[in-house]
């Protein structure tokens, strides 16, 4: 037969509390990975906005100097 082993209190509580800590740090990684995917949404609308600025800025400066030479 197979005996289940019986946990001492002293074993018991210190199954606890590394439950206890796994889970406070599952949670906070799940709020880093939501912190990143946040973060990462909000990058793409500004790299469009700021190559958009660049370009306009590169387009103003050969008006400029097609403007300076002609």
């Amino acid at each position: 037969m197979c005996a289940t082993p019986v946990l001492e209190p002293a074993d018991l509580r210190e199954q606890l509390a590394h439950i206890d800590r796994m889970r406070a740090e599952l949670q906070k990684l799940n709020a880093d990975t939501l912190k990143i995917l946040q973060d990462t949404t909000l990058a793409r609308p500004q790299l469009l906005f700021h190559g958009a600025v660049t370009m306009a800025a590169m387009i103003g400066t050969v008006a400029a100097i097609v403007q300076l030479f002609h």
